[in-house]
């Protein structure tokens, strides 16, 4: 097994990043941010932008070391050594376990889906699931906020922007909740290889106006849109990253980055992106250490998995990809309820990556080795009886302490008779009928009714701007 990557190793593929930037460019259109990098030291080069690299490193040295994510009840502070887990965001459709079926996701699936996330111990912030199809295309991002912020007292991230005109609205919508300075994450995606032309310079601009976090999401595809070998799939990413990071950060010093990797490999038979392989775990962990190289909070796509259902293989593939980062040190990892890329999700993956997440979550916590847990007293104290541990006081404070996990969907019978008698459930029909169990019985206070009311003004108002005629 290849060692983990050494500062020397890190150093590397800074320095490649810095030649791509400095020496090849990036395309881009939009005048003002043309405008704005030059008058920072950037100039034209065969029709692409090059950055220098000072300037690079400068913005690199003032982002901040943390940031902080705010919901109706509690924040969370990715960079403060925690490992917080969100959910994939924006799938089109929803999977029906049975029949297999899919369908076009709605607003009430994005507030279902949210419901559900908001019960569950290890989902720490929520990104709305579901891209509502029964909505306008140009009020998706609102409604998806909108639903969410409903929906959930956790942490907010807001849905991907691709406009302008979504950013400031999804502001006003996040003022409306959390006051003046809402910490609610954007982002936003260059498309790969270095494209930046088109809106998505403004989209960064403005997100760094408001004063947002901002995740920027490039997304290169191996052997596609991203060299075939890892290391240099891992150069362009970081490229494409270190520009988005320097425009936020000439509009907005100290502009909270979160740095984010979502790297995919192709399938070379028919084109299609690939998340099982663990390639894609291996890139999420290299693409940890070099965010952690810069000091930033990483966040990285974890529970990734080739699989259409909710199955074995995607199981494996999931747990897989989602272990290797977080054993690197994430400071967030993605993903929960991705199906197919993160075309379509359902509640039952949500169940199942939950207790994925908890069972790496207590694989990182390890287990305490002093005098008291190396047990010696207790070993004598049992052979005195001549009993076992069952009664134990020692047993017992180590039961209460979670010394070994138990998660919500852990097989609960005793044996194969018992199994059997219980109808011979799997995990997908305990997953099934645990979701059912929340969502009857969990409840999250509602907003206040000034706040309602100002929200769905809003909502009115941008569905007049798009209403035809």
């Amino acid at each position: 097994m290849n060692p983990p990557l050494s500062e020397e190793t890190l150093l590397a593929m800074h320095q490649s990043s810095l030649r791509v930037l400095c020496e090849t460019g990036f395309m881009i259109d939009d005048k003002e941010a043309t405008q704005l990098l030059c008058a920072h030291g950037a100039w034209v080069k065969r029709g692409r932008l090059c950055l220098p690299p000072q300037l690079i490193e400068n913005c690199l040295q003032d982002c901040p070391k943390e940031v902080v994510l705010q919901g109706r009840a509690e924040k969370i502070t990715l960079g403060d050594g925690g490992l917080y887990v969100h959910n994939m965001g924006g799938a089109r459709d929803v999977y029906e376990l049975t029949g297999g079926r899919l369908r076009p996701a709605t607003c009430r699936d994005v507030a279902e889906s949210t419901l559900l996330m908001d019960a569950l111990e290890n989902v720490s912030s929520i990104t709305p699931l579901y891209t509502p199809r029964d909505v306008p295309p140009a009020l998706m991002a609102p409604a998806m906020f909108d639903q969410v912020v409903r929906h959930t007292t956790k942490p907010i991230n807001g849905p991907g922007v691709s406009t302008p005109e979504e950013v400031k609205v999804l502001s006003e919508m996040a003022r409306v909740v959390f006051g003046d300075h809402p910490a609610v994450s954007l982002g936003a995606s260059p498309v790969s290889p270095l494209n930046f032309l088109g809106p998505i310079p403004q989209v960064i601009m403005e997100i760094a106006r408001q004063g947002l976090p901002f995740g920027p999401l490039p997304c290169p595809n191996v052997g596609a849109t991203a060299p075939m070998s890892l290391a240099g799939a891992i150069v362009l990413q970081n490229a494409e990253l270190l520009v988005c990071l320097v425009l936020a950060h000439l509009v907005h010093p100290g502009l909270p980055i979160i740095y984010c990797g979502r790297l995919s490999v192709l399938n070379m038979r028919n084109g299609a992106p690939l998340w099982g392989n663990p390639e894609v775990g291996m890139m999420a962990a290299a693409t940890v250490r070099l965010g952690h190289h810069y000091r930033l909070p990483v966040n990285v796509y974890g529970l990734a998995g080739s699989g259409f259902a909710p199955d074995m293989q995607s199981g494996y593939e999931r747990a897989i990809n989602a272990f290797l980062p977080a054993l690197a040190g994430a400071d967030e990892l993605s993903g929960i309820g991705e199906m197919a890329g993160g075309v379509y999700s359902c509640n039952v993956q949500i169940l199942i990556d939950n207790d994925i997440i908890g069972a790496i979550r207590r694989v990182l916590r390890g287990f305490p080795v002093d005098d008291e847990a190396l047990a010696v007293e207790a070993i004598e104290q049992a052979m005195e009886s001549r009993r076992d541990f069952m009664r134990s006081p020692h047993t017992r404070k180590y039961l209460r302490n979670n010394e070994v996990w138990a998660g919500r969907l852990g097989l609960q019978e005793s044996g194969w008779e018992s199994w059997s008698r219980a109808g011979a459930r799997t995990i997908l029909d305990r997953a099934h009928y645990e979701a059912q169990r929340l969502l009857e019985q969990h409840q999250v206070p509602s907003l206040p009714d000034e706040q309602i009311k100002a929200l769905d003004e809003i909502m009115k108002s941008t569905w007049k701007q798009v209403e035809p005629g």
